[in-house]
């Protein structure tokens, strides 16, 4: 297996190279190309060296004799309370799962968009890991070396590369704002190299966790060591919660995880020592700016970068591509700067048609400049939603016309879809800013946070929020015509026919919708500077000449213009299984003998029931990351629930085990929020949250069940995290068929 993953990641970095070089050239980016080819050189070196050379049998007879004796070591420390390093383990496997997802999102804005790569990719180590099951040695001292590689290498590419801009959306059926769709084919190699080279480098350090979680859990009697893991899995979600709930930075998130492996490692000083030195020089290396004049800060959703100069105003990047600009448009800034008065025009649209508004609703309000509006125009009260703390914090920080300190403005944590839904408050008033967020629902599913934000049902429910004599503005980067149009069809249809008048303002490609609860709550207003394009995208809108399909909560997917299936995506996705093939190839711990069908599939169906639950779920309460956290702890906690009800009564029969499954996911489908919007919020939320993770209770008594019959644990939870990685990919079906 060595000799096959280091042929595959050198061969996926040369792909790479080669891609990048091209595209370099192309572009004339000389020096970018220059960089990875400086790193290529001693890689490629490296990695033929290891295949080819004579002393691989003396490098691996050493490592071997290492990693043996931290078998011993561990088999010591084991079997005196198997149940704690069990949970341990696993905490940190899942962890580490974690952990990843986000520092590749971090580094790279493809990764957060498709953050179903880097899960996939742990998946796939786990699984082959738990194969192995009571195989000697454990590799487990690898763990920290691997991931300082990997990140070394990201570090590298982020600094010098230049390679962030060559990483586009490979993709086509779908827009992604701040990244450029692939056309060249120079281009997807490049992409896709780079993919297969994460994935790889990923897997490998994912096998050794799951190898020692498998271990432990031979010490333990089958369901036992199944309840330990599942705790050991609740820990570690809690544990990247907490972190992220303070905005710790990835060197924080590596030091807990370094000191986690350390007391693995505790009986070993030489393994002790080199992983703690690992550790200590990768936390190092990521603690320092890559840019001094930006700070850098980690929200629980996404990577800011707050950047000063050398422009007048801060600007605000996000996933490392520009978000939005910090700016001072008060009379005495405009009046000294007059290049700004068309800002401050584009800001002030709304106020035409709706002069010093009781009661204004803007949301997605970012660092202010749409509050900072709303006040200069005589707003008597205004509601602030910001789904990010980290962005709203920064607006109370630093902008300079200080819009959050007001008195007349209540700033508000939360879910723009949820707030609206929730809130018993009207408006004469809402805006809409230029909501896009850089990162997605969550690790399980493709829909990005404004997703349901952009619904027919939601703009439905925002228009319920008006006066009667209110008006709601929308604006949005227009990237192509099919959004455009797709927006204007989705609010003719959500306000009962209401055509929305359209302005375009050349600010940051912003179109903004104007529309309100009937024609005469719009009056006819010339902006100067701004041009109306109503009667043009309203013709083209009545036209057959560009098609969309409207976006719905079941098809939440309003970057995709018009619902077709993701073949690129399959491309992408054929790549992945190629080399999750070629890996599982080099194997030897996987035999037909010793595979699981049930686990296998009951994985791939856990997989697809929870991303539906969290699409539902965050419907019902937001899409927040405290929401999403909270609901993958339920299903943990309903699948250990199932298995004490195992241990307590003996196994399930399928005959009755299967049936009740069958009906608790009929009736999770049956059901919607619609079933339930004249209950009290928290009592329609609590029978949502009953009947969508009811169908985890039942597959975890099959799970248990198949457990306890299965020759070992590691092959129940091997096949299970295998199927898993086919549910993830079946999961990018949804992009076509919705998610009902």
């Amino acid at each position: 297996m060595a000799r096959m993953t280091a042929v595959l990641t050198t061969l996926s970095w040369l792909v790479f190279a080669i891609g990048n070089f091209w595209t370099c050239r192309e572009r004339h980016h000389q020096p970018q190309a220059l960089a990875i080819l400086i790193l290529a050189i001693p890689f490629l070196t490296a990695g033929s060296a290891f295949v080819f050379s004579k002393q691989l049998k003396k490098i691996s007879s050493w490592l071997s004799d290492v990693c043996t004796r931290h078998s011993d070591d561990l088999d010591g420390i084991i079997k005196n309370n198997p149940g704690l390093w069990i949970a341990l383990i696993a905490g940190l496997g899942l962890y580490a799962e974690l952990m990843v997802i986000r520092l590749h999102s971090s580094y790279f804005q493809l990764f957060a968009y498709f953050k179903n790569i880097s899960l996939l990719s742990c998946f796939l180590g786990l699984g082959i890991g738990y194969t192995y099951g009571a195989k000697r040695p454990l590799y487990t001292p690898l763990v920290i070396p691997l991931l300082a590689f990997q990140v070394f290498i990201m570090h590298y590419l982020k600094a010098h590369g230049g390679i962030i801009e060559l990483l586009n959306n490979p993709v086509t059926e779908v827009f992604m704002l701040g990244m450029g769709q692939i056309t060249k084919h120079y281009q997807l190699i490049t992409v896709y190299g780079f993919l297969s080279f994460i994935v790889i480098v990923t897997t490998l350090m994912f096998i050794p966790l799951g190898h020692a979680a498998s271990y432990s859990m031979l010490k333990e009697k089958k369901l036992a060591a199944y309840g330990w893991n599942l705790i050991g899995s609740l820990g570690g979600v809690l544990a990247f919660s907490i972190i992220s709930f303070f905005w710790a930075p990835p060197a924080v998130w590596i030091g807990l995880f370094t000191i986690g492996m350390l007391f693995i490692f505790n009986k070993s000083r030489r393994i002790l020592t080199g992983s703690a030195l690992f550790g200590i020089a990768l936390i190092s290396l990521i603690a320092v700016p890559l840019t001094p004049t930006q700070a850098d800060i980690y929200s629980p959703y996404q990577p800011l970068a707050l950047k000063i100069g050398p422009e007048p105003y801060p600007t605000l990047e996000v996933s490392n591509v520009y978000f939005q600009r910090i700016l001072n448009l008060d009379d005495r800034s405009v009046s000294a700067n007059p290049a700004m008065a068309h800002w401050r025009l584009y800001y002030d649209i709304p106020y035409y048609f709706k002069k010093e508004p009781a009661h204004v609703l803007i949301v997605g309000s970012g660092t202010g400049n749409d509050v900072a509006s709303a006040v200069r125009n005589g707003a008597k009260h205004i509601d602030a939603v910001e789904i990010d703390p980290a962005i709203l914090k920064l607006g109370f920080l630093i902008h300079p016309e200080q819009p959050y300190q007001k008195p007349n403005v209540t700033a508000v944590v939360n879910d723009a879809r949820s707030y609206i839904r929730t809130t018993h408050r009207t408006y004469d008033l809402i805006v809409y800013g230029l909501l896009d967020s850089h990162s997605l629902l969550s690790a399980h599913s493709g829909v990005r946070l404004d997703s349901y934000v952009y619904t027919v049902q939601a703009f439905k429910e925002a228009a319920a929020r008006l006066n009667d004599n209110g008006i709601m503005s929308l604006s949005f980067s227009i990237m192509t015509p099919g959004l455009g149009v797709k927006l204007y069809r989705m609010l003719t249809e959500a306000f009962d026919g209401i055509r929305p008048s359209v302005y375009k303002a050349d600010y940051d490609g912003g179109f903004t919708f104007i529309i309100g609860k009937s024609k005469d709550n719009i009056p006819a207003v010339t902006i100067p500077g701004i041009a109306d394009i109503s009667r043009s995208i309203g013709s083209v809108s009545a036209g057959t000449k560009i098609p969309v399909d409207i976006s719905t909560d079941d098809w939440p997917f309003f970057y995709m213009p018009k619902r077709t299936y993701p073949l690129s995506y399959l491309n992408m996705l054929i790549i992945l299984m190629a080399v999750s093939a070629l890996i599982l190839a080099g194997s030897r711990g996987i035999k037909a003998t010793g595979f699981s069908f049930p686990c296998f599939f009951l994985g791939a169906a856990f997989m697809l029931i929870e991303t539906k639950g969290i699409t539902e779920l965050a419907l019902a309460f937001g899409s927040t990351w405290m929401v999403i956290s909270a609901v993958v702890a339920g299903i943990l906690i309903m699948a250990f629930l199932a298995n004490l009800v195992i241990i307590r009564y003996g196994t399930a029969p399928r005959r009755f085990t299967y049936p009740l499954l069958g009906i608790s996911i009929l009736a999770g489908f049956t059901v919607s929020f619609d079933n339930f919007s004249g209950l009290d919020t928290w009592l329609y939320r609590t029978i949502m949250t009953a009947l969508l993770t009811l169908p985890v209770f039942f597959s975890g008594f099959a799970f248990s069940t198949e457990l306890k019959k299965a020759p070992s644990v590691s092959t129940a939870l091997s096949s299970n995290l295998l199927g898993a990685m086919l549910g993830g990919i079946l999961e990018y079906n949804s992009m076509y068929f919705g998610f009902r």
